[in-house]
This record gives structure tokens, sequence and C-alpha cells, in this order.
């Protein structure tokens, strides 16, 4: 269980999961009438673009369910896809997508983190959110349901 607000989990979920299907699916149509990129397509295609497969009714409830959140996630990465055009635009194409392309590269590879060590926690509103917001997840709750035992992510540190 990751604690969170309901806000929380909506904003989240729409960045992570919603948009994922939603880019998916513009990838899909981008190519879908051109044979020779069907032909040509390999595994950042099949990998991009695999929930694109998932029934439009159930992405269309997910997202349209969440609208409110998964509006400025949408928007969000307009912007960054609006960056990366302007960097295919710039006079050293190759310098400015490398420039636009590295944070991305360096989240990637640092996810998933690795689980850090558990603790006992209070079962309290601000100390579950707050481990939450931190990226951690409650692995049990104790009988008596005082304290759980939770685990917060060990991120790496800058290189």
């Amino acid at each position: 269980m990751v604690p969170a607000t309901a806000a929380e989990h909506d904003r989240a979920v729409a960045a992570v999961s919603h948009v994922p299907h939603l880019l998916a699916a513009a990838l899909v149509a981008g190519a879908a009438d051109d044979p020779l990129a069907g032909t040509l397509a390999a595994g950042s295609f099949r990998d991009g673009t695999r929930v694109a497969a998932t029934r439009p009714e159930l992405v269309a409830a997910m997202c349209g369910g969440n609208a409110d959140a998964v509006g400025p996630a949408l928007d969000a990465v307009l912007e960054a896809l609006h960056r990366a055009r302007a960097a295919v635009d710039a006079d050293d194409p190759i310098a400015a997508l490398r420039d636009w392309l590295a944070p991305a590269s360096v989240a990637r590879a640092a996810w998933p983190h690795r689980p850090g060590t558990a603790r006992e926690l209070p079962v309290r509103v601000d100390e579950l959110l707050a481990l939450g917001r931190a990226g951690g997840w409650v692995t049990s709750v104790a009988p008596d349901r005082r304290t759980v035992t939770a685990v917060r992510p060990v991120r790496p540190g800058p290189a």
C-alpha cells in the first residue's frame, strides 16, 4: 500500500498510467497507415505502444474519470514534446536533443528505486502521507493496527 490523498493518487496515476495510454495511442495512430513504418517498427515501438492494445472503453473510462488530473499531466507532456520539437529545429539538433534527453535518461536508469531498510512507523496520517510522498510503501500492519512496517526507496546520490 502506498499512502496518498485521493488528489495525490489521481495526479500521480495520470502521469504514469493514463497519459502513457494516450501517448501510446497517438504513436500507433501516427504509423498505422504507413506499411513501411509497420515493417520497420521494432523494440522501441513495441515497448512504447504495448498499452495501445487496451480496450478503448477501458482507457476512455480511466482517462475521462480522472480528467481533472489527466489534463495537466497531458499538458506537461505536450510542453516537453514542444521542447523536443524545438530541439529538432536547433542549429545543432544532436546537441539540443542530447540535452533534452539526458534528464529523462538519468531518471529512467534510476527507476525503480531500491527498497531501503524496513522500519516501524506509527499509524498517523501525517507519517503515512509523508511516507507515500517520499515514494515509500507499507509492507505490513501490526495486529493492534497502531504501527506499520514501511519501506522508503533508496535514491542514488549525485554522480
